[in-house]
Parts: structure tokens; sequence; C-alpha cells
């Protein structure tokens, strides 16, 4: 009976998908269109049937020519991959096209993916005619001053607590519509928490709400929006949403070599401290654009830097194969982030021709590259430049005690290798003697022979690997002088012995000759130390001063030394491990115990490296624009500047001029953050009432251009927009303004009079149910299950290895997101995130059927209700109220006792309580926000 109970409570997500308008045309404007152009439209097109070149009786010029097709067929089918005759030709399958070769396997994917999402194509006419820059930017909206309306006259006075509500009243007016009524105060309570800080309200946050607002409710929701306001968590959800935009992550973009950026959380807890401390707007927009060219001393280093994370996290490419392309790339997501982000505008679209709809000609996208072009990608000091040198000076002495220590040891297994020069002979004998031994399957060790033969096991084992290795061994071929050593061949009428077994003449022959050799090195090494004494007294230690030495002998002794002696590989040779373990007497092992003590006590004293902020620093370097966005295809030079439209001056055009005429990233975040511009405050009004309404007033928040939507409320968005720079850009501001809104107290409940004239709710009749996002959604099941860790800031955690931090801590990936962010639909963060989509997909009902992260919170829930209270109808009320904010019904409670009376069955993992818990933490009631 539970299992069903459990599967009607289970999750049960609303399916509302992404604007097609707004991801589909940006595609086919980046990847579909400029193919088409440059490919297609030569043999299909208008202008090709004009010249009399049309081929085929196909046009792919309009949307209505693609889908018709020619005399084959339609090209595209919208949805149809495998019956779209356009990507069977692109394949070369049946047809050839285009004929001068085969396209790269990329763009044959980019059309597949485009065919499968539906095709979106906006092309109703052919493009022959139609320039971007014709178009009249005085005609619309998004590119006029806001100017501040008069408030509206309504019929229905007594509806409304502040100005927003007359506005979206006259609106509903307009078309015959009522506003709900006001959700209840305990709704509201919820509502205003999620909203604010992500996460659900204690059951006694609630009481003392609805004692409050019994009272007065107007001064009891203004005076909980104040303290929330106030609350370190608020920057921690709202800094979240800034995040979207800004497409934080801590990668890079491509997957070669993918390095983690180890101080991108500086940029994550600068956004949460600066929405904590309401930063005004427009400075938010400088320290992320321009923070380290602000000349401003009082500014601290994290406010002023840790800001430049918004440019210094971009995207970075792999070079190796194409540096110019790598770099265009990147500049194109710097520009589509800066101008998406703040102002709204999919410029972007005119990296490879003018902008098909707004007027953005293609010299204003290289005039905003030009900006950032010749960038260094950095990480800047957050702490002063003083405590920069103390740490570096103090790390610096670390190692240099460190190295002394080293080159000690190295310098007593070099002594203690020299001092075996003299017996060098005898360990090519003894040594091959050993590798015979074992080569005839006599079991002994290093040691054991080492010390039969009277020699040093560690020589004696290094020198068996030497000649073991036989004639592949390069040490060997190194060695000339041991030439014929390997021809060597002895036959055995029985297993030999460490006693019987004698070194044939000519390895004794050899081994002496050699001998000689490095006899006659060594005798150098005592003419050069008497020669030149007075030089090599300056020597910093042992080793320095045999390598001083080796330096000056001739060619063939250097050779000989180096190789049976001084590189790692000689069989002399000893690494400082090797010397630490295996060569010190106990006088020598005082002394480097004492040096390695020394360096290793400073180090556990040290102080933590500083701080550090991925930036960019420098940048402004004018540019040619590259045709079709081709970097190799060069045209006319672009004086640095903003967007056209946005200019009071023209810019220069004479190339000289042109690549002298000063613009830099602060002059650029000036313009941006200006209050005559009049698209970045529209912008940012309308994305902050998007995230508290689930849509904006201009649904399409990241594209105000002509193929945006227009505003549903345009009077009241200007209005929102001028008081909002009136009040100092802030946003918390805005916050109160909307929050105190009878709009935003409405209740979610339909109406099918309403729901029959504007069901998609356009004009804000009600307010839209929507589901948690998936950070405040697992925060409150932390929360609630009495497991979640406050602490703020600091390093980024692994979900899968923390799981009781904030979700807004957890590493983001551009490659390998966490699976649970990736199942509920967190955004990707190669792009700029204008909303977040909501999908119903198996995956997210069986994680929280099996995951370890629910069953976790449930088994902590369930421990939290039964240790509060003994009694079990007061245990299921205290859980209601936890989860929902409320108590639960006379039935709720009913069934809750019934099931939780019944005995564990035998292969249950979970307890009853356990598995009640889970189901609670499961349902739509607490991941959906009405």
């Amino acid at each position: 009976m539970f299992l069903m109970i459990r599967f009607q409570i289970l999750v049960v997500f609303f399916v509302s998908g992404v604007s097609a308008t707004e991801i589909g045309l940006d595609f086919f404007e980046a990847k579909i269109r400029p193919v088409l152009v440059d490919k297609c439209y030569g043999c299909h097109s208008v202008d090709a049937a004009n010249r009399g070149k049309l081929k085929g009786g196909l046009f792919l010029d309009t949307k209505k020519g693609i889908r018709k097709g020619g005399d084959t067929g339609p090209a595209v089918i919208p949805g149809n991959v495998s019956e779209s005759l356009i990507l069977k030709a692109l394949r070369q399958e049946k047809l050839e096209m285009p004929p001068k070769g085969k396209l790269s396997d990329e763009i044959i994917s980019d059309f597949s993916e485009w065919i499968e999402a539906g095709a979106i194509d906006p092309r109703e006419k052919s493009e022959n005619k139609l320039k971007s820059t014709e178009v009249d930017a005085s005609s619309h909206w998004a590119f006029q001053a806001p100017k501040e309306p008069k408030l509206p006259e309504v019929k229905n006075s007594k509806w409304g607590r502040s100005e927003i509500d007359g506005f979206i009243l006259r609106r509903l007016e307009e078309q015959n519509l009522s506003p709900m009524p006001a959700a209840s105060p305990r709704v509201l309570v919820r509502r205003i928490y999620f909203d604010l800080l992500g996460l659900p309200p204690t059951p006694d946050q609630v009481d003392e709400f609805l004692k409050n607002s019994a009272k007065d409710q107007e001064s009891s929701i203004g005076n909980l929006v104040d303290s929330l306001l106030e609350s370190s968590h608020y920057g921690e959800r709202w800094g979240r949403h800034w995040l979207d935009v800004a497409r934080y992550a801590e990668d890079q973009a491509h997957t070669f070599g993918v390095k983690k950026r180890a101080n991108a959380h500086q940029y994550r807890d600068w956004v949460i401290k600066m929405f904590n401390e309401d930063l005004p707007f427009d400075k938010f927009i400088k320290f992320q654009l321009a923070g380290d060219l602000i000349e401003n001393e009082s500014e601290d280093r994290f406010r002023k830097f840790a800001g430049l994370g918004f440019l210094g996290l971009g995207a970075q490419y792999y070079k190796n194969s194409d540096k110019a392309q790598a770099e265009a790339d990147e500049l194109d997501d710097t520009i589509d982030t800066v101008t998406r982000g703040f102002l709204g505008l999919t410029v972007s679209c005119a990296r490879c021709h003018d902008h098909k709809f707004d007027p953005i000609p293609t010299r204003d996208y290289y005039a905003l590259a030009g900006v950032f072009n010749g960038r260094r990608y950095s990480e800047i000091p957050l702490v002063e430049e003083k405590e920069v040198k103390a740490y570096n000076d103090e790390q610096r002495g670390i190692k240099d005690l460190e190295s002394k220590h080293r080159s000690h040891l190295r310098g007593i297994g070099k002594q203690e290798g020299q001092k075996r020069l003299g017996q060098v002979s005898r360990y090519l004998q003894e040594g091959w003697r050993l590798v015979t031994l074992k080569s005839q399957g006599v079991k002994i060790s290093d040691d054991e022979f080492a010390e039969q033969a009277g020699l040093h096991r560690h020589y004696t084992k290094r020198f068996r690997e030497m000649l073991e290795k036989g004639r592949k061994n390069d040490l060997m071929k190194r060695l000339p002088e041991l030439k014929g050593w390997h021809d060597v061949v002895v036959n055995f009428t029985e297993k030999p012995t460490v006693e019987t077994l004698k070194v044939p003449d000519k390895i004794v022959e050899l081994s002496n000759q050699f001998q000689n050799f490095v006899d006659r090195a060594e005798e150098a090494i005592s003419q050069i130390e008497t020669e030149k004494a007075e030089e090599l007294a300056k020597a910093r230690n042992v080793e320095d001063r045999l390598n001083k030495i080796i330096g000056k002998m001739e060619n063939d002794q250097k050779r000989i030394l180096k190789n049976i002696w001084i590189d790692g590989h000689a069989p002399l040779y000893a690494s400082e491990n090797d010397a630490y373990a295996k060569l010190l007497n106990a006088e020598q092992k005082v002394e480097a115990d004492r040096m390695k003590t020394e360096f290793e006590s400073l180090r556990k004293k040290a102080k933590p490296k500083y701080p550090l902020a991925h930036a960019v620093q420098g940048g402004g370097k004018a540019m040619q624009v590259y045709i079709r966005g081709n970097p190799a295809s060069k045209g006319e030079w672009v004086a640095r500047g903003t967007l056209e439209i946005l200019e009071n001056e023209p810019r220069p055009t004479d190339p000289e001029a042109a690549k002298n005429h000063p613009f830099s990233r602060l002059d650029l975040a000036e313009a941006i953050a200006s209050p005559q511009n009049p698209l970045t405050a529209r912008v940012i009004v309308n994305r902050v009432w998007q995230w508290h309404f689930g849509k904006g007033l201009v649904t399409t928040s990241s594209n105000f251009g002509l193929l945006g939507e227009a505003p549903s409320h345009p009077e009241l968005l200007d209005w929102l927009t001028v008081n909002f720079i009136k009040n100092g850009w802030s946003i918390k501001w805005l916050h109160r303004e909307i929050l105190k809104s009878a709009t935003y107290q409405l209740s979610s409940k339909g109406s099918s009079k309403n729901e029959e004239l504007d069901g998609d709710n356009r004009f804000r009749w009600r307010f839209d149910r929507r589901r948690l996002e998936v950070e405040a959604w697992r925060d409150a099941l932390l929360a609630i299950s009495g497991n979640l860790d406050p602490t703020m800031g600091g390093p980024t955690i692994e979900l899968s290895k923390n799981k009781t931090r904030r979700t807004v801590y957890a590493s983001i990936s551009r490659h390998q997101l966490d699976g649970m962010l990736r199942i509920f639909d967190f955004p990707d963060a190669n792009v700029s995130a204008a909303s977040r989509t909501e999908t119903t997909v198996p995956q997210q009902q069986l994680f929280v059927l099996n995951s370890d992260f629910i069953i976790d919170q449930a088994k902590a829930f369930a421990k939290r209700v039964t240790g509060e209270y003994d009694e079990v109808p007061e245990q299921v009320e205290f859980a209601y109220r936890l989860v929902f904010g409320r108590s639960p019904s006379k039935a709720e409670s009913q069934v809750a006792q019934a099931y939780l009376s019944i005995e564990k069955e035998k292969d249950d993992k979970l307890s009853r309580w356990e598995q009640y818990c889970q189901a609670l933490l499961a349902s739509n009631e607490l991941m959906y926000l009405d």
C-alpha cells in the first residue's frame, strides 16, 4: 500500500521548454546561416536565379525554399534527420554538395543537430535585399532611452499595494482579466524565503511571521524582506543567478588537457559578497570588465580584482593546431557573454556578416573585439605587494634550505661514488659474475652477493642493472671502451655457484683496460683541483665543485666519468634518496637529519599562499574585420569602441587613426554602465523580475533586439528602470519594490476565465507555480534533514564527496558536470544562460528513489523527527512543518500513522520512518514553489 502512496507523492515534473526562438535562432545564426551563405547560395538562391545559375530548382536562402526543396524533394524536414536531403548531400551519400568538396564533420553535425531540434529558420524572405544596417534603430523600443511614465489610472483603485500594481492592473483590465486573490501568509513566507535565500523557513520562522502577519501583514512582509536581505545567505542565492549569466565554470572550454582553475572560487565568492553588500549594479559591471583599470586606492584588492573572473574564467581553447582561430573563438565567447549579459543583444551574430536583424554591422563586432584583443590571462594577488614579497621570501628561504639538503646528500653520494672509481674493474667483473649466476638460475640476492664479494650492496646492484640489459643498454653504447663485453660466451656443463664461477680472461682484460681509462680521468680531476683551487673554493657545495671540475675536463674523460659516476643512470651514481638510505654514516646522517628538520619545520610554520584571482590584464589592440569570420582573411581596420547605435561620436575610419584610436576596457565598462545607455538597466531589471517570477517582462531576457519578444508591460519596465537608476542601481531596492507588490503576493491558483484569455499568464493575473532550481531543492533537502553546513566561501567542493555544503559551492565543469546537477537542468557553463530549462526525464525519478544522497537525507530526517518527539502524531506534524511549512491534513496524518504502524518487512533496507521521510522529501509540494 505504501509503495502506491509513495509513487503518488514522488516527482511529477511539469515540462517547460526553453524558448526555441532564443536558442534556435542563435544556433542558426552562428552555425547554419554562415555555411549556407558561403557554400550554398552561389547555386541555390534568388540571386543565383537572377544570374541564371540556379541549380536543381532549389532555393536555400529562405525557410520556404529549404523546406519545399527542389527537383529531388524537400531539403529539410524539421525533426527528421534521416529524410532531410540536405544532410545526405553534405555527407555526399547520393548527392555531392557542395561540389568543391565535402564539408567538415563538425559542420555536418551542426546541421544534424539543427534539423533534429526543429530547424528553426527566421528567413521569411530572400536576404539579397535585406541589410541589417538598413533597420531604423529609432523604430525599436529597446534602443530608446527609458522615460518615467505617469502612474496609470485604473478602474479598481482598491487593488494594489505599490506603483507596480497600477501598471499590472491596467493591462489586466485592458484584457478583461481579474487578479487572483492574495496568497495566504503561510504560502507567502515560504515563497519569500525560497526566493531570497533559496532555503525553506523553519517552523519557528513560519510561526513568527504568521503571528506578525495577523497584526499587520504589509509591515510584516516588509520587515521579513528587510531581514532576509541582510542575511549573508541572500548572496548565495542571488549570486548564483548571476553566475548563470556569467557562464561561471572552473575549467577550460577545450577537452585537451583540461585544467581546473584552482582560484575560480574567488570570483564566485566575490559575486556573493557584492550581492550581499548591494554593490550598485553599474559598479558591479565596471569591476567585472575593468577592475584592474579603476584608479581608486580606497578599494581593497579583493573588491577590485576578484570580479575580473568574469573575463578571466571564460573559454580558453586549444591553440596548438590553429592559434589564430582559437584566439578568435575566445574573443567571441567574451563578446557574446558581455553583450548578452549586460546589453541583452546577440552581437556575436555579427561575427561573420552584418547582423541580419539588429542594427549591428560586422565592424561593431570587431570594434568590441579590439577592446579585448591582446589581453593576457593572469592571476592577480588579492593581497598587498608587501604580503606577496613576504610570502615569496619565506618560500625562497625554505626552498634554499631544501635545495642545500638535496645538494648535501647528492654531494655525499658523489663522494662515495668517487671513492669507488678505483674499484670499477672489480665491480665490472663481480657484476659479470652476478648477472651470469642469475641467468643460470642461481637464487641469490644482490645484497647477499655483495656481502660475500666484499662490495657495497648499492653499487653492486647498479652495476648488475647496467650489465644485465646487455646490448640494448644505452649506457653501454656510450662506453665504446667496453666493446666486446657481450661477445663473451661461456658454456656450462653444470650449474655454477658463487664459489665455482670464475671470471673469463676476456672480461678481466676489458675491465682492466676500462679501469685504466677511469684512472686517467681521475688523475685529471686531481690536476684540475690543484690548478683551479682558488676558483673551486668559490663553489657553493660539493656537488657544485664536482660539476665545475667535470666541466673543465677533456671530452672523452668527461664522457667516461659522466657515464660511470656522475649521471643518473651511471652505476656509481647515488640519488639523494639512495645516499640518505644507504650511504650515510652516523655522523653524516645526524647532519642530514638536522638540515631536513630545519626546512620541514619552517614549511609547517609557513603561512599559506596568498589568494589569487583569475583575471585578464592589458588588451586594447585594434583589429581588422575577419571576412566571414575567417582570421586568415582580413578586411578593413576598425577602431576600438562600443556599438555605433550607443556611441555619441563616430569612430575614425582612416586605417592609421583606427589603429591608434584610444578605447579601453574601462571605457567600454563606463559606456555599458552609463545611465544614458538605453539597454543595460532595462536588461538587469528584467532579469531580476524573471528571477522572481519565472519569466521576465521581456521573455527573451538575453535578446532585446528585433527578434526578441516585446515587453508585456513596457511602461512598467521603464518605470522600474528609471527608478532603479534613481535609487543608485540598487538590486535590493528592486527586491523591495517587487516583493511588497500585490502582484508578487498573488495566489498561484487558477481561473478558467483567465486561463482561456491568457493561458500563459503573460499579464500576471496570478503567481506562476514553478519548480525550484536544483540548488534550492538540494539545499532544502539538507536543511530539512538537519545536515546543512552553513559555512560560506572557500574552494569548491565535489558534491559526491562533501554532501552537506550549499550547492553554490559545488565544482562546476564545462565537461564533466556533477550528475545531480546535470539531471536537474543545471545550465551549460559553456555559454551565458538566459534562463533555466525544466525537463522531465526518467533519471530524475530514479534519482529521488535510489540515490545515496536522497537516502542519506531521508535517514537523517527520520532521526531528527523521531528524536524531537516521542509520539507518532507529533512526529508526523513536525515532519510536515519542516518539509512544507504547514500541518498535515487529517487524512494525511491518518495515512502516515497507518503506514508507520506497520512492521518493517524483512527485505526493506530502510525503516518505515526512513521510507516515509524519503517520500516526503521526494514530493512535488517540496520541489515546487507556489
